[in-house]
Order: structure tokens, then C-alpha cells, then sequence
């Protein structure tokens, strides 16, 4: 059964995505919608952790920018490529405008599908 309250939307690169606690690369950003995000990696993520994420992506102009989200890690599989580890986070405290700021352009400019849900 699907629980998710926003329809995934595939993104067009998948963004380097790192825990701000020990600056640790965890993977790629998969899919995103505004409630969340799976992610490719290699390793394990414990769940129901709640993390502190940077997700590096670059600006308009191609500098490099970071944003920065606090999500938990709910559920974890093995993708189709038996290599890697997906791991799906859902988004916690989105009250910061800056935090908002940034999911908003990421899903906005890098994101392919449907884009009449709220967000």
C-alpha cells in the first residue's frame, strides 16, 4: 500500500547527498516530492533516524549551491540495480523560508512529472 500524501516525481540529476553531522556522503537523490525523497547509496541507512541533509546542486548560473533539510529515513530496499540501496525520507520541520525556498526551486527546475500538487 502506497502511504505517500504528494506523487513522487522523478528528478533530472541526481544530486550528491550528504549528513550534515559528519559531512558522510549517503547517495544520490532520487525521486522528490514536496513531503520527501528516495535515495541511491551503497550503504545501509538506519531508519527512523532523523537526519540533518545537505543536497549540493548548482544555482541558475551553474555555481554551486547546497540545500539544507531535516528528513527521517522510513523505509529502505534493494534497488533494481543489486548494487544499490534505496532508502525513501520523508521531510521534517519545513517552517524555515529558506528551507522552503530551496525544495521549491528543486522541484521546479529539476524535476520531471506532474506538477499540480501543492508545494
Amino acid at each position: 500500500m502506497d502511504n505517500r500524501l504528494f506523487r513522487r516525481r522523478s528528478i533530472s540529476i541526481n544530486f550528491r547527498t550528504f549528513d550534515q553531522a559528519d559531512d558522510r556522503f549517503l547517495g544520490r537523490l532520487g525521486d522528490l516530492s514536496p513531503g520527501g525523497f528516495m535515495l541511491y547509496g551503497t550503504e545501509r541507512i538506519p531508519l527512523d533516524k532523523l537526519y540533518d541533509l545537505r543536497v549540493d546542486y548548482p544555482d541558475e548560473a551553474g555555481k554551486p549551491r547546497s540545500a539544507h533539510f531535516s528528513a527521517k529515513a522510513v523505509w529502505s530496499g534493494v534497488d533494481l540495480n543489486p548494487d544499490l540501496l534505496i532508502t525513501g525520507f520523508r521531510f521534517y520541520d519545513l517552517d524555515s523560508p529558506t528551507t522552503r525556498a530551496a525544495l521549491h526551486e528543486l522541484l521546479h527546475r529539476f524535476t520531471v512529472g506532474e506538477e499540480h500538487e501543492e508545494d
